[in-house]
């Protein structure tokens, strides 16, 4: 799936307007960009700790969930150690049957 076909799962969940910002840091390699039919997610790695950092998502919720496993995978094959979520506080009844804790202001998962 193209910025296209995803741009209108993620843009709702972007803060202050900056599709620019995200689409230089997705070129860059900064961003990694998750996409399904009818969802799309972003994320980062993070060093310190060394997590996999989802911070936006749009789109049908079963197709998010369904995103996770490959982001997590990912994360592992990258060294990181965590998963991290930004989001909604309902997102921690969502996933917590996925193994996310609260941590903070993020919702944490041990990889």
């Amino acid at each position: 799936m193209t910025w296209a076909r995803a741009r209108d799962f993620i843009l709702p969940a972007l803060k202050d307007g900056a599709e620019d910002d995200l689409l230089d840091d997705i070129a860059r390699g900064f961003v990694q960009l998750w996409t399904g039919r009818h969802a799309a997610m972003a994320t980062q790695l993070v060093r310190d700790p060394a997590s996999i950092h989802c911070w936006l998502a749009g789109g049908d919720l079963d197709e998010i969930l369904a995103l996770m496993p490959g982001l997590e995978a990912y994360g592992r094959a990258m060294g990181c150690t965590h998963a991290t979520v930004d989001g909604r506080k309902g997102w921690a009844r969502v996933l917590k049957p996925y193994g996310y804790e609260r941590d903070g202001a993020e919702l944490r998962k041990v990889l």
